[in-house]
């Protein structure tokens, strides 16, 4: 006997049988391009397998692509590129699965262990970032946009002092919170109230804000280390009191 420390692989599978599993879901696909999510859902052999055999997905694809040419079938592509197939209500009912799967907004390697019937990766491409997404699927479910206002009027030009130079005027002193700075506190703060919270993803109705810590209208900025996101409801009750910081309810 031949002693060796190598170990073959009780899971390994021929060419030939990974080309017939995958002529089995090709049949199941009418013969249409299909993902390796997909293949999961049907297949008696993991998707993982296929690309170790070859390299990737697509070449296996590629590899049943001549498979069947030589039966005088064909494997036509896709009508649409993949992060074209589902349309944006699609891709929140499936956010918000998961979300409340795992009871916040679900990191990528959440997303990944929770069989996500989409990938992490059309979400990226769709909305142009995993937060950007998150953040269109809790406009999406407050059915408007998330505000930046924390219920005080804004002081009026005139009463500024008018020797400020335009040049000296940035986003900090400003209401309209860039988008990278709005996210970033959604972000930290998991989408959610600070207060009581409550996320539109888990909590029907509820709308949120991103408030002022010391309200503009008292010389607060627009910077992440004073911008929090509350609830409508805890947003009107705090008003412009920047001492209040307990559960609203």
């Amino acid at each position: 006997m031949d002693y060796n420390l190598k170990r073959k692989r009780l899971d390994a599978y021929t060419k030939e049988q990974i080309l017939v599993e995958l002529e089995k879901a090709a049949k199941q696909f009418n013969y249409i391009e299909f993902g390796w999510r997909e293949f999961n859902q049907i297949a008696d052999i993991s998707a993982s397998s296929i690309k170790k055999h070859f390299g990737s997905w697509k070449k296996g694809l590629d590899a049943l692509q001549n498979y069947l040419q030589q039966k005088g079938l064909n494997l036509s592509p896709r009508p649409h590129a993949p992060n074209q197939i589902y349309s944006d209500k699609d891709l929140f009912d499936e956010l918000e699965r998961i979300w409340k799967l795992r009871g916040q907004r679900p990191s990528r390697n959440e997303w990944e262990i929770s069989e996500p019937m989409i990938s992490y990766q059309c979400y990226k491409q769709r909305f142009g970032g995993w937060i950007n997404a998150c953040e269109k699927f809790i406009e999406y479910k407050m059915g408007r946009d998330i505000l930046a206002d924390d219920f005080i009027l804004p002081e009026r030009e005139s009463t500024k002092n008018t020797s400020e130079s335009k040049s000296n005027y940035n986003r900090e002193n400003s209401r309209n919170i860039p988008l990278s700075i709005r996210l970033k506190v959604l972000n930290r703060d998991n989408f959610r109230c600070v207060f009581c919270g409550k996320s539109p993803a888990t909590d029907i109705g509820t709308h949120l804000h991103l408030d002022h810590v010391k309200p503009f209208s008292k010389g607060g900025k627009s910077t992440i280390d004073n911008l929090q996101t509350l609830c409508e409801e805890c947003n009107l009750g705090k008003g412009d009191n920047e001492n209040i910081g307990q559960n609203c309810t």
